[in-house]
């Protein structure tokens, strides 16, 4: 019997450990549940919620549907032409998300609505994509075509609510005739 012992005692106490080890995986019972995976399984199950039910989850959907801040051109002020300088940032306007328009140059030289609304001329271009920033004058908000032809401007708007976009505008500049 020693030498069973001795030849076959790992294998004997691996068996009765694995017997222990299952008895106590499927043995245990707990408020009807049998089993210790069971019981453990049975406390993370939770109740499936519906947060589509709550009254905030409208206003949470009309929130990430809102419409990003717009810039639009007014036409009121006419063409551009080439050789003289424009005042440029009057001819726009910015709109937010609120429906509440403010004018383009108010918004971008004299920074009145910064905790509103902020923007920056990001480019003005040819179409064939050359920049022509350096006719665009930071300090007035006046631009000077140096020739007739079709230009890109590229504004970019930000609102109160953080919400950025970047619009390109096309810009028609025709030749003056006297």
């Amino acid at each position: 019997m020693k030498e069973i012992f001795h030849e076959f005692g790992t294998i004997i106490i691996s068996i009765i450990t694995a017997v222990l080890v299952i008895g106590i995986l499927f043995g245990i019972s707990v408020s009807g549940n049998h089993g210790i995976l069971i019981i453990a399984g049975a406390s993370t199950n939770k109740e499936m919620i519906d947060y589509t039910t709550y009254s905030d989850f409208d206003a949470v959907v009309m929130w990430h549907k809102r419409s990003k801040p717009e810039v639009a051109y007014t036409s009121t002020f006419g063409r551009f032409f080439a050789i003289e300088n424009a005042n440029f940032l009057n001819r726009y306007n910015a709109k937010d998300m609120e429906g509440v328009i403010y004018p383009m140059d108010k918004v971008i030289l004299a920074k009145l609505f910064t905790d509103t609304m902020f923007g920056k001329v990001l480019d003005i271009r040819k179409v064939d994509g050359i920049s022509v920033m350096s006719l665009y004058s930071a300090i007035d908000g006046s631009v000077h075509f140096a020739s007739a032809g079709i230009y890109e401007v590229y504004f970019q708007i930000r609102d109160r609510e953080n919400l950025t976009s970047v619009w390109k505008i096309p810009i028609a500049v025709d030749e003056r005739r006297d």
